[in-house]
């Protein structure tokens, strides 16, 4: 493995301690209130270790596809739990979620439907990466053009075509590699920004309404 992914994928492989830290802060604050928003970012964080795990389980066995795939599924986290923030009462909207209601079906606090579509371009205006990450990691998740050049390889000569059938990868090229373990490391990290949001939220309910009100002002 290269050394610049290797650095990258020891630092994702180290951040258990950072998802466990985030979720005894978040449980302890308020007391040890329990609210639906809890639950659900538990669960975000719970789905971040396993995708982390997998993630870089998959980069060490050169698997750029599923690997690829699961970026996706951690921006989706990401998406879910920003949605908790455009809402006037994320609580609703976390027990709903719990209740098996898709966010997509559900209306942000102007009144806009929560698409991926809207939460990937709405998050876009602070993350400028996430719609050109989401697009492109889109494509592993449905068959498309992404599987389909993924089998080519060098050919013998100009008249034949070169495939290659493997579970790997071998062909990808390593700055490809070091990109989709940066996208995946700042997708983590805008996950955290709300995580850590929430947290705060939790523990200073005071300061958030105060705030809240001098917007409405």
């Amino acid at each position: 493995m290269n050394a610049e992914l290797k650095k990258r994928i020891d630092h994702l492989d180290g951040l258990t301690d950072l998802h466990l830290n985030v979720c005894s802060q978040m449980l302890r604050a308020d007391s040890g209130k329990m609210f639906p928003l809890d639950i659900l970012a538990s669960a975000t964080i719970k789905r971040s270790m396993a995708l982390i795990q997998g993630f870089t389980s998959l980069v060490k066995m050169g698997n750029y596809t599923c690997a690829a795939s699961l970026l996706r599924l951690q921006l989706d986290s990401c998406l879910r739990l920003f949605a908790t923030f455009i809402v006037d009462k994320p609580h609703d909207l976390a027990h709903k979620v719990l209740k098996g209601k898709a966010i997509r079906d559900m209306k942000d606090r102007n009144g806009h439907r929560m698409t991926d579509r809207y939460l990937v371009n709405t998050l876009g205006a602070k993350y400028v990466w996430m719609p050109r990450i989401y697009e492109s990691t889109s494509g592993f998740i449905h068959l498309s053009e992404k599987h389909l050049f993924s089998v080519f390889d060098e050919a013998e000569d100009e008249r034949s075509v070169g495939l290659r059938i493997a579970a790997d990868d071998e062909n990808v090229p390593t700055e490809l590699w070091v990109e989709l373990a940066d996208a995946f490391l700042a997708a983590t990290d805008a996950l955290f920004d709300y995580l850590k949001g929430w947290v705060f939220t939790k523990e200073n309910p005071e300061i958030v309404a105060k705030f809240r009100e001098q917007i409405k002002d």
